[in-house]
C-alpha cells in the first residue's frame, strides 16, 4: 500500500466518520458543530495575532545562526557553486558581495531557503514575498529578513494551530455539556439527509485543516506526493481556509 493510498483512506475515513456523526446528530447539531469550527478558526487567528509576536524575541536567538547558514548555503547554490565532500562551499566572495555583483536573486534565495526547510511552494512564495517587503521597509539584509520572517511564521502558525486545538476543545465541551439532541420534529428524513450533508461539510473542513498542516511538513510528506492524492489535491487547490488563516 503506497503513501497516496494511505492518505486517501485517511481523508475518506474522516469524511465517512463526520457524515455518520452528522446522521446521528441531525441537521441542527451539525450546524452548531460547523459554527464551533468557524469560531475556533476565528478565535485562533485572534489569539495568534495578539500573542504570537511576543515569542519572537525569545525564539530569534535560537534560530538565527541556523537560518543564516541556510540562507548562505542556498545563495551559493543559487549562484552555481557546489559544496565539497565535507559540505563546505569554497567561494571567493561573501554572499553579500555576490548579491551586490548579481542583484535580483534575493527573492529566489528566500523562497528556496524556506522550501529547503520543508515548506510547500505556495507557503514558500508567500514568505519570500514577506521577506522582500520587510527588507525594503527596514533596509535589512537578506539573512536578517529571512530570520525575522521565519520567526514570525513559526510563532504565528504554531500559535494558530495550538490556539485552534484549545478553543475547539473548549467550545466542543461547552456545546456538549447539556447533552441535548436537537431534531426537527416530524421530518426525520430532513434531519437525516441534512445531518449527513452538514457532516460531510464538517469533514471537508477537518480534511482542509489536515492538508493545511501538511504544507509545513514537506520534509516528511512532499507536495508532489500530496498532490498525487485526488482529494488532497482538490483541497489544496480550493484552499477552503484561505479566508481564515492569514498571517
Amino acid at each position: 500500500m503506497n503513501i497516496n493510498t494511505i492518505i486517501n483512506i485517511v481523508l475518506i475515513a474522516v469524511l465517512v466518520i463526520c457524515a455518520w456523526q452528522g446522521y446521528k446528530k441531525g441537521i441542527i447539531m451539525g450546524i452548531i458543530e460547523v459554527l464551533v469550527i468557524i469560531l475556533s478558526l476565528y478565535g485562533a487567528q485572534l489569539l495568534s495575532d495578539t500573542f504570537s509576536y511576543e515569542v519572537i524575541p525569545v525564539l530569534k536567538p535560537f534560530v538565527s545562526g541556523y537560518m543564516e547558514a541556510q540562507v548562505e548555503r542556498t545563495a551559493f547554490t543559487e549562484f552555481g557553486y557546489t559544496p565539497d565532500d565535507q559540505g563546505n562551499f569554497n567561494v571567493p566572495l561573501s554572499m553579500t558581495d555576490l548579491l551586490v555583483q548579481q542583484p535580483g536573486h534575493e527573492e529566489a534565495i528566500a523562497k528556496n531557503t524556506f522550501a529547503g526547510l520543508g515548506l510547500y511552494d505556495d507557503m514558500a512564495d508567500t514568505l519570500a514575498g514577506r521577506v522582500m517587503a520587510y527588507s525594503q521597509e527596514n533596509d535589512a539584509s537578506l539573512s536578517s529578513s529571512v530570520v525575522t520572517i521565519a520567526c514570525q511564521a513559526v510563532t504565528w502558525y504554531g500559535g494558530f494551530l495550538l490556539a485552534f486545538i484549545i478553543v475547539f476543545a473548549v467550545l466542543t465541551v461547552i456545546v456538549n455539556i447539556p447533552n441535548l439532541s436537537f431534531k426537527i420534529p416530524y421530518v426525520g428524513i430532513v434531519n437525516d439527509i441534512g445531518g449527513i450533508a452538514i457532516g460531510l461539510f464538517t469533514g471537508l473542513l477537518f480534511c482542509s485543516i489536515l492538508v493545511w498542516v501538511c504544507q509545513f511538513a514537506g520534509l516528511l510528506l512532499s507536495e508532489q506526493t500530496l498532490r498525487g492524492t485526488g482529494l488532497a489535491a482538490f483541497l489544496m487547490d480550493k484552499n477552503l481556509l484561505a479566508n481564515y488563516i492569514t498571517l
